[in-house]
Order: structure tokens, then sequence, then C-alpha cells
């Protein structure tokens, strides 16, 4: 059986617009009477904002090129530019373990995958991309019970995720639950999943 995977829709805005609020700094200025005298403290933060620009260019350049490595199936080399990008900038950490993770789980480690996805989750107890990835590398590890709970979660924190109700429905077709599968197929369906519809009409009517 094949799960859904979250959409990869993850573009370099949300990181460019986190980044850029770190890079403000504050000029002040003491004028003496005859000339501008520029404090050692200012030239300290003058140095400091030009390395966070430098970071952030860095942080996008090796983040962007995991992405692009990961479309093209090359987990190995993508999980070293997400190595990278974890180094330059945590502003998008969970995004980044939860990427990682996701390779991992591409090249069948799936511990590797469930640890990166914890990370994500210790940062963010509610972010719901990293239940919903733990959920899918404890599915292909065989924990099902493991990945119906990550599932579970997902949809608490939001619970018009339709994917989360597929693959969740289709984990409790596979263990033999068929009632239960049927009622989130029927949820999913609610929510205007096409799929979730034919699966309702072939097992559930």
């Amino acid at each position: 059986m094949k799960l859904r995977n979250t959409a990869i829709a993850l573009g370099i805005g949300a990181a460019t617009a986190t980044g850029l609020s770190l890079l403000k700094v504050n000029k002040d200025l003491v004028v003496g009477s005859t000339a501008v005298v520029i404090g050692a403290g200012l030239m300290v933060a003058l140095s400091d904002k030009n390395d966070l620009n430098t970071k952030a260019r860095d942080y996008e350049y090796f983040f962007n090129r995991a992405q692009d490595k990961f479309e093209l199936a090359d987990y190995e080399e993508a999980i070293l530019d997400y190595n990278k990008a974890l180094e330059l900038s945590p502003t998008e950490i969970c995004l980044v373990y939860s990427m990682r993770g996701n390779a991992k789980r591409n090249l069948g480690d799936f511990d590797g995958a469930i640890s990166d996805q914890n990370k994500a989750l210790d940062f963010d107890p509610l972010y719901a991309d990293g239940y919903f990835n733990r959920g899918s590398a404890k599915y292909k590890m065989g924990d099902f019970a493991g990945a119906i709970e990550d599932y579970t979660q997902v949809i608490k924190i939001d619970p018009k995720d339709l994917d989360a109700f597929f693959n969740r429905a289709n984990i409790k077709k596979e263990i033999g639950d068929m009632r239960s599968a049927c009622e989130d197929w029927k949820k999913g369906a609610e929510l205007g999943d096409e799929d979730a519809v034919k699966l309702v009409q072939k097992h559930c009517e």
C-alpha cells in the first residue's frame, strides 16, 4: 500500500522573511560638535549584520539545493545539504529536520528518519508535518499502531488534513479494522477527497 506524502510546498519565502527579521540593526550615532563618533558597539553590530546576511544567503542556498536534490531522489546528497543548512540557520529548524528525516526514510533509514522528526517536534510540539512524516516512517518500518497514533495527532492539530485521514484509513484497512477505516474515508469524502469517495463506494456501502 502506498501512502500519500505531504506536498512539499516549501518555497523559500517563509525562510527569507524569518531571516530578514533577524537582520535589523539599530544604528545609533553619537554626534559630536565637529565629528560623528561611531562607538565600538555599533561596529560590532554592523559586523554581525553582515555575518547574518551571509549566513542567510548560505542557508537559502543549501536548503534550496537540498530540496532540488530531494526532488531528484538524490537523498544522500540532499542530506549533506540539509546538514549544512542546519549549521547555518536555526530559524526553520523544524522544516529542515523534517525534510532530512524524509530523505532518510526514503533511503530506508527509518530509525534516523524518526529521530529527525522527533527533533523537529522537540522544537515545536504542534508541528503537524513532523507527526505526519513520522507516521509515514513508522508505517514503512511496520509500526502500524505508531503510525495511526501520529496521523491521529495530525488530525487533532488540523481536523481538515485530508492526507492524514486517507493514510490512517488505509492503515486501518490493512490491519482489518474496516469499520474505522470507513469512518475515516467518509470524513475525507465530506472534506472533498475524491479518492476517499471512491473508497467509500467500494468498501463501505
